[in-house]
């Protein structure tokens, strides 16, 4: 594990909602396992849930996308989706796959450096907006299946980079901003390098919350991310901490925005 910096979303609202607004129902941590090792797939970070190879175990209830066509394929960097495409659908905005850095287009994660996906691609429009479907993956795990495990290698976070969350009906479930998250670590919007900017990010959904897909979204260049990870019925398991004087922000709150639809 890289981090011990763990934050519980309990009844943390937006500022400004009113009170009769339901409380924030999912839970978040920013544990991650480092690849950079020997043996490891040198992507930077990954999921905690995750061994250094990057890879879900049979069973798991694990799915990870490392946009290294792992499935074969891939563009003239080698780099692809994992998913087969009658699993995840994926809509609006562009979107690219590649390997490092390039000014004024996009920065790997820190560390990484193996394929990544950012948004938009070079000339696209801006705001961008991708979503990206798993009601095919959903299907083959029968009726009633939802997600409710979410996790990512957030690269250098802007200020202007959202996470959206809908369920099965297309409503909003959760938007966690960037802001948010860079205010929480005291991070510089668009630090390449530096771990407040460059974090992995685990999300785990109530079973009212349980999401069926999800949207990135950026108004700038770029948006960035590796090692995308979902799950079902993964249980928040984040070793606690040996004393509060490892963690210092364990109990902070992050204010994220969120929309529910309403039911008449």
């Amino acid at each position: 594990m890289s981090q011990v910096k763990k934050i519980l979303f309990g009844s943390v609202m937006a500022m400004g909602l009113a009170a009769s607004v339901p409380a924030l129902a999912y839970s978040v941590s920013f544990d991650s396992t480092n690849t950079n090792v020997a043996g490891g797939d040198q992507s930077g970070k990954t999921s905690y849930l995750l061994g250094a190879n990057n890879v879900a175990a049979a069973g798991s209830g694990l799915f990870v996308e490392t946009f290294d066509a792992r499935n074969g394929g891939g563009n003239a960097q080698g780099c692809g989706l994992d998913t087969p495409s009658n699993l995840v659908s994926i809509a609006g905005g562009t979107y690219g796959l590649r390997t490092g850095t390039v000014a004024s287009v996009a920065a790997a994660p820190a560390g990484d450096k193996t394929c990544y996906a950012f948004g938009p691609t070079p000339g696209g429009a801006l705001p961008d907006k991708v979503n990206i479907n798993y009601s095919g993956l959903l299907a083959t795990l029968g009726p009633g299946a939802s997600l409710n495990y979410f996790g990512l290698y957030y690269g250098s976070i802007d200020t202007f980079n959202d996470l959206i969350f809908y369920n099965a009906s297309g409503a909003v479930i959760a938007t966690v901003t960037g802001s948010s998250l860079i205010n929480q670590f005291k991070g510089t919007s668009g630090n390449q390098q530096a771990d407040s900017s460059n974090i992995y990010v685990n999300l785990f959904f109530t079973p009212a919350e349980q999401f069926t897909s999800f949207a990135f979204s950026t108004s700038g260049v770029a948006f960035e991310m590796d090692n995308l990870a979902i799950g079902y019925n993964i249980a928040r398991n984040v070793p606690e901490p040996a004393s509060l004087a490892l963690t210092g922000l364990a109990l902070a709150a992050v204010v994220v925005t969120r929309r529910r639809k309403l039911i008449r």
